[in-house]
Parts: C-alpha cells; sequence; structure tokens
C-alpha cells in the first residue's frame, strides 16, 4: 500500500511540474511544494556618498575636555577622522514555498549567516600640526576602546513570511499562454539578535562595543508587482521577468550605540546620558527593481539567466534625546543614509525536471551564480558568488 501511494506520488509529481525550467517562476503548482537552499558568500568595501572607499568623514572637536577614563585633563584637539569599512559575509538561506492553489503560492525563508566579519580602518587628520603626535594618541584609545578593528558574529537573520497571488495570465510552468503578472505581499519579521542595552561596567568594556548587528531591527513590509513573458520554440524556453518592490519599515525602539563620534562626550556613561539608553528608528522606504532573460542552452537540461537589479532607499530617520546624534546618524559629511545600487548577476542552472531524462527519484535544480556590483553609494560594494540546490515535492 505504501509502495502504490509512493509511486502515485512521484507520477503525480512529475506530471505536475515536468514544463519547470530553471527557478526563474513565481510561483508553483497546486499542493507542489519548492524547497531551497542556498549558500552565498560576499565580500566588498564600503563605498561612500561620493564614491570614495569610506564611510564617511566626522569634524572632530574637545576644547578644555576632561575624561579619566581617557586620561585628558584639560585636553584640547581639532581634526578630521576618516572611517574605512569592509565586509565579508558568508550565509546560507532555506527558502520553503507551496502552492495552495495554481494561483496562490506561499513562502518562508530563514537565513542563518554563518559569519560575519567587519573590519574598521582610520584616517586622523589633525587641523594643527604642533598637536599632530599628542591626538594621534587620544584617538587611538578612543577608536580601541569604541570600535574595534575586527568584529565577526554568526546567527539567524530576520525571517520573512509571503504570499504571491497570480493577478493576470497564466504561470509559464503551465506550458500554457504567453505572460503572466503577480502581485506579493511580504513580511520581514526582526527575529535576529538585537543589538543590547547598553551597560555601565566601571571602565570596562560594555559587550554591546564587539556586537555586530544581523538585521535592521524593524518589520519590513515589502509590496511587489512582476512579471514574466515567455515562449518556447526549437525546444527551448526562452524567458523575460520583472519585477518591482516598494518596502516600508514599521518605527521600532532600538537600543542606542554608544561612541564618541557626534557628540561632544567621550565617557560612554556621559554618551549614554546625553544620548539616551533607546532611541525610535524607522528605516527609509526602499525601492527596487528586476528585469532577467533566461534561455535554455541545453533543452530540459541547461539555461542560462542574466539580470540587472536596482535599488533605491530614501533617508532612515533617528529619534533621540539628542536632535545632534540624530542628524549625524542620518547623514554626514561623505556619509548619508540614502542608498543607491546597481548590480548584474549571471545564473546557470542545471535542471533535472525532464520525467524522461532526470537523474534520481526527486526534480531537482542546481544554481551557480556570481552578482557583480555596477553602481554603488552609501553602501557595500559586495561581489557575491552563491550555489543553489532547488527540489520540487508534492504532498496531500
Amino acid at each position: 500500500m505504501l509502495i502504490n501511494r509512493i509511486h502515485i506520488f512521484l507520477f503525480s509529481l512529475f506530471f505536475a511540474i515536468s514544463y519547470v525550467s530553471g527557478q526563474t517562476h513565481f510561483t508553483v503548482p497546486q499542493n507542489v511544494w519548492r524547497v531551497s537552499i542556498f549558500s552565498n558568500t560576499a565580500s566588498g568595501d564600503w563605498i561612500g556618498e561620493n564614491g570614495a572607499k569610506e564611510v564617511g568623514q566626522d569634524s572632530i572637536l574637545f576644547s578644555d575636555h576632561s575624561d579619566a577614563l581617557f586620561g585628558l585633563n584639560s585636553t584640547t584637539f581639532q581634526g578630521t577622522l576618516t572611517e574605512l569599512r569592509k565586509e565579508n559575509i558568508s550565509t546560507l538561506t532555506s527558502k520553503i514555498e507551496y502552492g495552495f492553489t495554481d494561483k496562490t503560492t506561499v513562502s518562508l525563508e530563514v537565513p542563518y549567516i554563518r559569519n560575519l566579519l567587519v573590519e574598521r580602518d582610520w584616517n586622523w587628520k589633525p587641523d594643527f600640526l604642533d598637536e599632530a603626535d599628542s591626538s594621534q594618541q587620544t584617538i587611538n584609545g578612543l577608536q580601541d576602546y569604541y570600535f574595534s578593528p575586527r568584529r565577526q558574529t554568526s546567527g539567524f537573520g530576520d525571517i520573512s513570511l509571503g504570499v504571491k497571488i497570480l493577478l493576470m495570465g497564466t504561470p509559464a510552468w503551465s506550458a500554457k499562454g504567453l505572460f503572466s503578472v503577480y502581485g506579493g505581499v511580504m513580511v520581514q519579521f526582526p527575529s535576529s539578535r538585537p543589538l543590547s542595552r547598553y551597560h555601565s561596567v566601571n571602565g570596562s568594556h560594555s559587550s554591546q562595543l564587539e556586537e555586530v548587528l544581523l538585521g535592521p531591527g524593524a518589520t519590513l513590509w515589502k509590496y511587489s508587482l512582476s512579471g514574466e513573458f515567455y515562449k518556447k520554440s526549437w525546444d527551448r524556453l526562452f524567458n523575460i521577468s520583472w519585477a518591482a518592490q516598494i518596502i516600508n519599515s514599521s518605527k521600532a525602539t532600538l537600543n542606542t550605540p554608544i561612541f564618541f563620534l557626534g557628540i561632544s562626550q567621550t565617557n560612554p556613561d556621559s554618551i549614554a546620558e546625553h544620548v539616551g539608553l533607546t532611541y525610535l528608528y524607522k528605516r527609509g522606504t526602499e525601492f527596487r527593481g528586476m528585469i532577467s532573460a533566461t534561455l535554455d542552452l541545453w533543452p530540459e537540461r541547461i539555461s542560462l539567466m542574466g539580470n540587472q537589479i536596482w535599488l533605491f532607499k530614501r533617508q532612515d530617520q533617528f529619534i533621540s534625546s539628542n536632535p545632534e546624534w540624530d542628524k549625524r546618524m542620518t547623514s554626514h559629511s561623505g556619509y548619508d543614509t540614502e542608498m543607491i545600487q546597481i548590480s548584474q548577476s549571471f545564473v546557470l542552472f542545471l535542471n533535472n525536471l525532464d520525467p524522461l531524462k532526470k537523474i534520481g527519484p526527486i526534480p531537482f535544480i542546481v544554481e551557480i551564480g556570481t552578482n557583480l556590483p555596477i553602481l554603488t553609494r552609501n553602501n557595500y560594494r559586495d561581489f557575491r558568488t552563491w550555489i543553489g540546490f532547488t527540489c520540487y515535492l508534492q504532498m496531500w
């Protein structure tokens, strides 16, 4: 009895998805599960507002300043501090999609950051040459306390739940029609580990000063409109896909990151007192666009996709007890939370879906991809590579 059920299950599965070619389709047939795992690595420098490899510049002025923690006694120094930053990240993302109906697909996405390494470097330029030696020593002490050169972490990222609905046309996997249009909603929950609250520890490092964030800390609402045009000739499927997405953020109360930039204080307890232990945050509205083309190089076996992605994000909002800190967090010289990014991707799909040509009992796709940055402002200019495995299952 069990063997017969397995045979029926496999036959139904092969029949239902025999026309699926590569993971370029936005939905799956009713009762079909699409399970994907992606291993992704990325590395790149932060590119600032003016296109330089710097996060930004802060004008530093301490006049007749005293702080026993850093050995300052009526100290005065002035200059410009420039931050350089680089990121290396490795992630493993699991995605489960289910065809609730032929027109509706629901999804769950769970990212796990296997390793995130953020490296910082600083350039100090004093305004007066005669204070170069003493001010450099002071700045080095502040940097070592607040910003370790290397911060490293791992853990789960933000989980996302979504639904996509067919609005017009016929899905490409049905092998009928010529086009399809979809509407979608996805919610990204702030499930990653948040920044811990600062606690005074009598001159020792608070644990917060060694932490790295794995998410924005706010709930993101993603609304999308997408579609595809497709045609099969000479046993080859040609597919053009497009997508547009708007991402809105809910307001969130987050723990304040404690550092000396943007405020005329060096002692962490004084900074916490002037800014507050928490602040209100709203991520800027984000707009994304994508267009891609996919062609079968070897019918039912190998497909190649090229796509271009555009991203524009408006400024973030910060509300704390200190307006100057809020302004500095939103933007300062060479840095802005408003972001622009354009990138180009190429993906090779190895398809094992045809019921007459497949290898093994389960239909699957292997994809290998790379993403190349074209234009980046106020974000990491990451070079990304990934490999993914997708299989199709059917259950009642």
